[in-house]
């Protein structure tokens, strides 16, 4: 199978071809066209530079785990499944940090499409020309593009779950220490969380303070939310490690957990259970969402039909929640 094969089926040049699989298309090439020769290269099974040679070679292969920030507690599991099912289907993972700087990930991932990496496990947000030569070979974690087939977390379901458990506990005054990214997950967790108090909680109060995705950052953020006289009584914190900077936030302020303010979680990574008292939160399950990522990339790969899917989160009620004191 060469690029002669994929510009026939595709109905263009072979210069258009390599322009495409070599990701130099941008300016060059219609988007309209380059969806024709990924379309043609993934129903040929055809892989271009390194990727390609190591497949036909039979040597060990690699996909690559992209993610914003590597030493956030989440992602250890998630590389861990990856592995897990990556090792069991002859692949090893590379774990690259993007962070949130576009200039700099478009040449890393240049880099990467010139190793022995098959494909990508994308959690940073990617513009279709930083996509390149990555389209057709590539599973978004957490985001929804067209033309690329992505493995969900139902975080507005996690969401919903966590703001019932406090609305019933009879919370009225909620405070959200909101996770310092522009990834879309975030946003869909917050929205779910204030729907559903808009459904349930009448009268509610909201105030919301937005804080790095670091435990020093955090603890901070989280001291602004819990001064002043009408301080939260529950505090919706969307992840684990910003939890951890709440517990510090309300030490530092004389206040008990639960007893003067619940805090809620999202992820349930070990740090959760660390805490004390433990941490009421959002399970993710984030080795089965690598698992299934990297299931779903090779899938693709092999030229199998994949289809979107979505793993349910579950809330873990465990003692840093309570009915309010007032």
């Amino acid at each position: 199978m060469t690029s002669v094969d994929v510009a026939r089926l595709a109905g263009v040049e072979r210069s258009t071809v390599s322009l495409v699989l070599n990701g130099k298309a941008a300016g060059r090439v219609t988007p309209a066209v380059q969806a024709l020769v990924w379309q043609a290269a993934n129903q040929l099974g055809y892989l271009p530079n390194a990727a390609a040679r190591t497949l036909r070679l039979g040597e060990p292969r690699a996909v690559a785990l992209v993610v914003p920030q590597a030493v956030n507690p989440f992602f250890a599991p998630v590389l861990h499944g990856a592995t897990v099912e990556a090792r069991r289907r002859g692949h090893a993972v590379v774990l690259i940090d993007a962070e949130d700087d576009g200039a700099w990930r478009g040449r890393l991932l240049d880099t990467v499409s010139r190793q022995s990496v098959s494909g990508l496990l994308l959690w940073s947000a990617l513009s279709d020309a930083e996509l390149g030569s990555w389209r057709g070979r590539t599973v978004l974690i957490e985001d929804v593009r067209a033309g690329a087939p992505s493995v969900m977390l139902d975080v507005e379901g996690g969401a919903q779950q966590a703001a019932r458990h406090l609305v019933q506990l009879g919370h009225r005054r909620f405070g959200h220490l909101a996770g310092r990214s522009s990834h879309p997950t975030f946003t869909r967790r917050k929205e779910a969380f204030l729907q559903t108090l808009r459904e349930e909680a009448v009268g509610f109060e909201w105030s919301e303070m937005d804080a790095p995705f670091d435990l020093d950052g955090a603890t901070r953020a989280a001291a602004e939310l819990l001064r002043g006289p009408r301080r939260p009584t529950a505090l919706f914190c969307d992840d684990d490690l910003l939890a951890a900077g709440a517990y510090k936030a309300a030490r530092s302020l004389g206040l008990r957990i639960p007893a003067d303010v619940s805090v809620v979680g999202f992820n349930d990574v070990p740090l959760a259970r660390a805490l004390e008292p433990e941490l009421t939160t959002v399970a993710a399950e984030p080795d089965a969402l690598g698992m299934r990522a990297v299931a779903t990339l090779l899938d693709l790969l092999e030229g199998l039909e994949v289809v979107p899917s979505m793993l349910v989160p579950r809330l873990v009620v465990r003692g840093s929640t309570a009915s309010p004191a007032v």
